[in-house]
């Protein structure tokens, strides 16, 4: 993690130089909504249950900005599986796409609709949930510069448009009321809270929280160190872990 975000310093303060006040520019202009951006992605994450039964995921993701207004993702993940019971299995999991338009904009804010799909192409049963997913999205970027921070909230409606023999269809409701905030020498958190509604079971809901710790290595690079727990809900629930934690770097293209 050290080593990742480019040998943190063990400092307390930061000084209130010009190059602290790039460095803030750096984080606004590569997260600003103004223009789609061209971006990729690579993360890995570990995520364990209650029970010990763990998952790893490597993913790649890739923006390609269509226009201003509209960005297509492509998300490709190689999991490894390890159940409590069993052999491990590991190979590609479920591909997903997301086409997200900007509906408007309002000086730095700017609200969008997407659709993002999920589709059923795990290479072994264990490695994806069994479902073709489609999910319309709403999101939005509110910038509050009196707290250096950016409001990134979304809500997603996740429904199966078909699933594999023996597997549970799914229909879920994902909220996430997530925030940036910008700190100096080009540091940054960012805090995501998820409630999962599981519709196909009596509407039970599932909370989890993810913190990032990351920097800006230059205008273009990000790297960050992301842990994560399970707040609460139902132990077999199909959204809860125990806890996760996840590394990852994103290089905006200029």
């Amino acid at each position: 993690m050290v080593a990742l975000l480019g040998l943190l310093p063990a400092t307390a303060a930061f000084s209130q130089s010009k190059e602290s006040e790039a460095a803030q520019q750096d984080i606004s202009k590569a997260v600003s909504p103004n223009k789609a951006k061209r971006r990729f992605f690579l993360r890995n994450e570990y995520r364990e249950r209650e029970d010990n039964a763990a998952i790893n995921i490597f993913e790649a993701l890739y923006d390609l900005p269509l226009n201003d207004d509209l960005v297509l993702r492509t998300q490709v993940p190689y999991v490894t599986n390890n159940p409590t019971t069993g052999s491990t299995s590991n190979g590609l999991g479920d591909i997903t796409n997301v086409l997200d338009y900007r509906y408007k904009r309002e000086g730095s804010n700017s609200y969008a609709i997407g659709l993002e799909a999920r589709w059923n192409t795990a290479a072994d049963r264990a490695l994806g949930v069994g479902n073709t997913l489609l999910a319309p999205t709403w999101s939005a970027t509110i910038s509050v510069p009196k707290y250096n921070t950016i409001l990134f909230p979304q809500a997603q409606i996740f429904f199966s448009v078909a699933h594999d023999d023996g597997r549970e269809e799914l229909n879920y409701t994902a909220l996430k009321p997530r925030w940036l905030t910008k700190l100096k020498n080009r540091y940054y958190t960012f805090v995501e809270p998820v409630v999962y509604i599981d519709h196909e079971s009596d509407n039970k809901t599932t909370g989890v929280l993810e913190v990032e710790l990351g920097r800006f290595v230059n205008a273009q690079t990000m790297a960050y160190a992301r842990p994560g727990a399970g707040l609460w809900g139902e132990t077999d629930s199909r959204y809860l872990y125990e806890w996760n934690f996840e590394i990852g770097a994103r290089y905006f293209f200029k």
